[in-house]
């Protein structure tokens, strides 16, 4: 894959053109049962497309290069319709090399014109009499330092000889993260839009593959996670890399990532604007501060704006800052103000017999002094109300708690 040099400015997506990488931790990859005796018959050989850098080589080293793991497993479809198993032979980090078949032909299935190789190899994987396969493709990945998780990126080949090369299905984004003293134990990435990232899909095979997911059995939300929780570099220098392997996609309203610390604390960030991942390329995100907040929804009176992205609450401090709160025609606007900053908060108008659940549409502004800080509208639910308090929150976990 090609090196990756331009420069990132903070949360800007830029693209790299660069071979992909494959990933494959044998012990977390489904393997078929061993066979005994090994299957005489040819061996496939198999690298990787070539592309502009010849310094691309299938896991993914820290020059960005794509890499066989000793043992790695493909399904290969030799110009009928069965899925075989087809071992690597070689030692990890080569760049090509040979597979040997590990289950026999079976001699009944369905002949095709051509031999179609995918990675990673799954039971589940098939492969039609035009040549075109079903996938799927994982909502769940497995963290691997500087590469996709096992299994997690798809590649696939078409050969009329023995010689494959695969080419990516998909493309690569790496999230980058720190944060002094925090460990990780997942991350999620969710299109905004409702685009699909994950499931069953079918690919054409060809120079530049093409995919297609199968609405009904997709989803929208890829979800890297670790069993021992992953320790974040301390700064922006040091940040710690998470790497999704992900379909070709045109996210039309961003994404957004959550991430889980490892003592359950959460932390959030959104990019709103459309971005297209094309296939064969990686991406990268400027490095985000994981700053966490506990995943309860906050109690004390005050403003949370968009809590858990580590934008510091205003909390209200009984006896020093004030409240005021304004009625009119069954709608309310609550204020608080702070003398010391001459700081002021204020949401409004909110119905007064609004119900727990019930929507409300609102104006949020924050100023201080004479100086307008913030100003939005906000669409709001009612979580909870009592006789003098009331918690809204949106969807991207902004939390108003209003006394009145």
């Amino acid at each position: 894959m090609k090196r990756l040099l331009f420069l990132l400015l903070p949360l800007l997506l830029l693209p790299t053109a660069c071979r992909d990488r494959k990933e494959a931790d044998v012990a977390d990859t489904p393997l078929p049962a061993p066979v005994a005796p090994k299957v005489e018959e040819p061996l496939f050989h198999a690298g990787f497309e070539a592309m502009e850098d010849p310094d691309t080589k299938v896991y993914m080293d820290g020059d960005y290069k794509v890499l066989w793991d000793a043992g790695d497993d493909i399904s290969v479809f030799a110009k009928t319709t069965q899925n075989r198993a087809y071992r690597f032979l070689g030692s990890t980090g080569a760049e090509d090399g040979d597979f040997e078949a590990q289950v026999a032909a079976d001699g009944t299935s369905p002949a095709i014109d051509k031999n179609i190789a995918v990675y990673p190899y799954l039971a589940s994987t098939t492969c039609n009499s035009e040549g075109v396969v079903t996938v799927i493709y994982p909502s769940t990945q497995t963290y691997r330092e500087g590469t996709y998780g096992p299994g997690a990126h798809i590649m696939v080949a078409r050969s009329d000889d023995f010689d494959l090369s695969f080419r990516n299905a998909g493309c690569g984004l790496g999230i980058k993260l720190y944060g002094s003293g925090i460990t990780v134990s997942s991350v999620s990435l969710t299109a905004r839009g409702g685009e699909k990232l994950a499931g069953k899909a079918t690919i054409t095979p060809g120079d530049a593959p093409v995919t297609e997911f199968v609405d009904a059995e997709s989803s929208s939300t890829v979800t890297i996670v670790s069993a021992t929780p992953v320790a974040l570099g301390v700064d922006s220098d040091n940040a710690t890399f998470f790497w999704f392997a992900l379909p070709p996609v045109t996210l039309s309203q961003g994404f957004t990532i959550n991430v889980t610390t490892g003592d359950g604390k959460v932390f959030e960030r959104s990019v709103s604007r459309a971005t297209t991942y094309e296939r064969n390329y990686v991406y990268r995100m400027a490095a985000l501060n994981v700053v966490p907040v506990t995943a309860d929804v906050p109690s004390a009176p005050g403003i949370y704006w968009k809590y858990r992205s580590g934008v510091a609450p205003y909390i209200y401090s009984a006896g020093v800052d004030q409240i005021s709160v304004y009625e009119a025609e069954g709608r309310m606007w609550v204020r608080y103000l702070v003398p010391s900053t001459t700081g002021m908060y204020e949401v409004g108008p909110i119905p007064t017999d609004v119900d727990v659940n019930g929507a409300v549409s609102a104006t949020y502004t924050q100023t201080l002094g004479s100086t307008t800080v913030r100003s939005a509208d906000v669409s709001l639910t009612v979580l909870s109300k009592t006789a003098d308090t009331m918690t809204l929150a949106t969807e991207d976990h902004s939390y108003f708690v209003l006394k009145y």
